[in-house]
């Protein structure tokens, strides 16, 4: 957890670097989503046998393309902390997950969970706008 961390770190201090060179491109999510979008495709051309090396540098790139995006949407209030992401992911996957026992109810299953889930976040998102 300690390189998740740093990471961490270094994303907020590249966030403060980018408020004071005050460049739009690199403010704007939008731009942030094209560019993890075009490492996704980088990463597909380095799918392939004895390149791990190459894979694992292309992968590091849509984490840290990740990092920076939830600083400027955090800074913009948009969302909370890289931690409440991963908190929120945790529960999402486990409550999914941990149900499936490898069989053909799973997809049921999921299925189900998500419904529950959908009707949570909906739940969650009204309360947080009439409080």
């Amino acid at each position: 957890m300690e390189a998740l961390e740093k990471l961490m770190d270094l994303a907020k201090h590249k966030q403060q670097i980018d408020i004071k060179r005050a460049e739009a491109k690199y403010m704007d999510p939008n731009w942030l989503l094209d560019s993890i979008r075009d490492e996704v495709e980088e990463v597909r051309e380095e799918i392939k046998v004895d390149n791990k090396a190459h894979l694992e540098d292309e992968l590091s790139d849509i984490l840290w393309g990740w990092m920076i995006l939830v600083e400027k949407l955090k800074d913009d209030k948009y969302v909370g902390s890289h931690e409440d992401i991963m908190k929120r992911a945790l529960k999402k996957y486990e409550e999914r997950i941990l149900p499936l026992n490898g069989d053909s109810y799973d997809h049921e299953i999921w299925a189900e969970v998500k419904a529950r889930q959908k009707e949570s976040l909906k739940k969650e998102q009204e309360s947080a706008e009439n409080y």
